[in-house]
């Protein structure tokens, strides 16, 4: 598959021999030495607690009940295989700054399901638990992950110039900090092989309605070299269960094929599974695990080992605390799955893959429902509708029609219609569940949008087995991100609502990016952290990198990167949740012409000529809303 963004090669070190090309052996020690310049802190005072800011601030300190303070972080990447030695950081010429009031604490995350009623903590911080915060100046992770389609190990670096101590109320702020790493490249640098971009792996009675699929990749030009194995053809290859030999394998196939992406293909139904699932252990007041298909794309760690995300070894998967050392995080391959039932839906959906490019010629409209997401925050901020506004910020270009609940416009008939207005993305920030969308109007929690409408036997939310039904935008085909809970649970229902969007006949979207489990939100703070930072980071990876299984691993490796020194349980929780159902090979870009609304155009077409013969401007409508 030709590289979307051109990209050095890169040395890596060999694993198990598969496939491996050896390089020039080489043995070099490397030094990385820089010094970063801060500038003087900020402190803005508010009613009850003062603000901290700084010019050089990537993000914030963001942990449950510690104050908010300004983070640095930096990212290098290096060839796979290199090891890293020491990495000191010092920091010098630190001043104190007397406070008058407590620093703000980090904002509160709360759950955006629409099945539970969020808690408002009212106190007032005094931190009277906290010495000094944070107690380290810096942290540091090594990881191993993808850029541009490359295998690189990243070091990433969290600098902290402000230590804050509550009983003195002062501020101990850093002019200036020395990065010194030592790192090591691989002796044997090698190249892992170019045979196949693209693994599909699929149970067995799928294998012939997917060929279709395989046929188109391996014909388009560029080509998208493709393999298909079924789960029967994978050998034992140690795995503690079938879910750890299906990423033995894929790891095998990295080494002996060279391949970028990977596609699942099957449903997850517990209980029912057609497609091996593998959960994940990251509990809240709601559920104990959720389907996590980040676990089959990670089988490196930063050392080149095997992170099997059970440390502990007692068959619960990255448990947050007693299994987070074995959990790299950082996907190896590019990963999606299509969540298919039976070999109908493989049909609907291998047909919307292949007519996509042709029918998809990029429109610059995207479709966007938001409304009051936490309906009592202090900002009065209408967090969904906020969202919304941040995403355009990321889509320059892009005109957009927003279904907000402070217009009185978000109903059913209006997101159906809004999907047949050939729009290229849709954007849905709010609450939800594996069956349903919703969000509140403003200041109003107890009552939930879009309405009960029409012919709907249901309360007023968006129901995917249901409401979907009426989405008949036929193919042009948007590509849909949920800001929002368990929409992409497919574990739940063999219908959950992302999965109905993508496995939808003659509309619907072409793909689905959403939590596969309970998502959370930040009300005042909607889009810095957690699911609404994906929500804004999907539309802008897919306006700048377009190919979307590259946006689903960038989300993940972009929100670790940037917070891993201040990572909670929910940050942890929504990296694993986030999923893709779709094809991760898949351009949102250009096609050839925007395609018809509609599946049975071609009767369409004739109604509006035999009205144009006698009722021209009644032709004229019916062109407008149909064609």
């Amino acid at each position: 598959m030709r590289k979307i963004l051109p990209f050095l090669v890169v040395g890596i070190l060999v694993l198990g021999g598969l496939g491996a090309v050896a390089g020039t052996e080489i043995d070099e020690k490397e030094f990385i030495s820089e010094t970063i310049v801060f500038s003087e802190p900020i402190v803005r005072e508010a009613e009850n607690y003062v603000t901290v800011e700084l010019a050089e601030a990537t993000t914030n300190l963001w942990q449950k009940g510690k104050p908010m303070l300004p983070v640095v972080t930096k990212t290098y990447t290096f060839p796979f295989g290199t090891k890293i030695g020491d990495v000191e950081i010092t920091f010098s010429d630190i001043v104190e700054e007397k406070i008058t009031k407590p620093i703000t604490p980090s904002p509160e995350v709360q759950i955006i399901s629409n099945t539970v009623t969020n808690k408002k903590t009212e106190e007032i911080m005094t931190y009277s638990d906290i010495t000094i915060y944070p107690e380290n100046r810096y942290s540091y992770s090594i990881a191993a992950g993808l850029k541009d389609e490359e295998n690189v190990i990243y070091l990433s670096l969290a600098l902290y110039p402000d230590q804050y101590s509550p009983k003195e109320n002062t501020i101990y702020h850093s002019k200036e900090a020395s990065i010194d790493i030592k790192y090591t490249l691989p002796e044997k640098p090698v190249n892992f092989p170019e045979e196949y971009d693209l693994l599909i792996l699929t149970p067995t009675e799928f294998k012939s309605a997917l060929q279709t699929l395989v046929n188109n990749k391996n014909g388009l030009n560029p080509q998208v070299k493709t393999v298909m194995v079924s789960l029967d053809e994978i050998p034992p290859l140690g795995g503690v269960d079938e879910q750890e030999n299906i990423k033995l394998y894929i790891r095998q196939a990295k080494e002996t094929w060279g391949i970028d992406y990977v596609l699942l293909v099957g449903a997850g139904v517990e209980g029912s599974e057609i497609f091996p699932v593998r959960t994940a252990y990251i509990s809240d007041e709601i559920e104990t695990y959720f389907p996590s298909d980040l676990y089959y794309a990670d089988f490196y760690d930063g050392t080149g080992g095997f992170p099997n995300w059970d440390k502990d070894g007692d068959g619960k998967y990255a448990e947050y605390q007693d299994d987070k050392e074995n959990v790299d995080v950082l996907p190896d391959v590019y990963i999606a799955r299509l969540a298919c039932n039976d070999v109908g839906e493989v049909n609907t959906v291998v047909n919307k893959i292949i007519q996509y490019k042709d029918k998809n010629k990029m429109t610059n409209k995207i479709l966007q429902m938001g409304g009051d997401t936490f309906t009592d925050d202090p900002d009065d901020q209408m967090e969904g509708e906020y969202a919304n506004t941040v995403v355009m910020t990321k889509l320059p270009g892009y005109s957009t029609t927003q279904l907000w609940g402070s217009k009185g416009n978000l109903k059913k008939s209006t997101i159906a219609a809004g999907f047949k207005s050939s729009v290229d993305f849709a954007d849905f920030s709010g609450h939800g569940s594996w069956a349903s969308w919703a969000t509140h109007p403003p200041y109003d929690e107890n009552t939930w949008i879009p309405p009960k409408e029409g012919l709907s036997q249901y309360t007023g939310w968006l129901y995917a087995d249901y409401d979907v039904f009426f989405v008949n935008n036929g193919k042009k085909l948007p590509v849909v991100v949920f800001n929002s809970c368990s929409n992409n649970k497919y574990t739940d229902s063999d219908r959950c609502l992302g999965w109905k969007t993508v496995s939808k006949s003659g509309g619907g979207g072409i793909a689905s990016y959403a939590a596969a489990g309970i998502g959370y939100g930040s009300p005042g703070h909607e889009t810095e952290r957690v699911m609404g930072w994906m929500e804004v980071h999907s539309f802008e990876e897919l306006y700048n990198i377009k190919i979307m299984g590259q946006v689903w691993a960038h989300c993940v490796s972009d929100y670790y990167t940037t917070f891993f020194g201040q990572l909670d349980k929910e940050d942890y929780k929504t990296m694993l949740e986030f999923c893709m159902l779709g094809d991760p090979t898949l351009p949102a870009q250009d096609g050839d012409h925007p395609g018809p609304r509609f599946v049975n155009q071609p009767i369409i077409l004739k109604i509006i000529e035999m009205l144009g013969n006698h009722y021209p401007r009644l032709a004229k409508i019916f062109e407008k809303i149909f064609i």
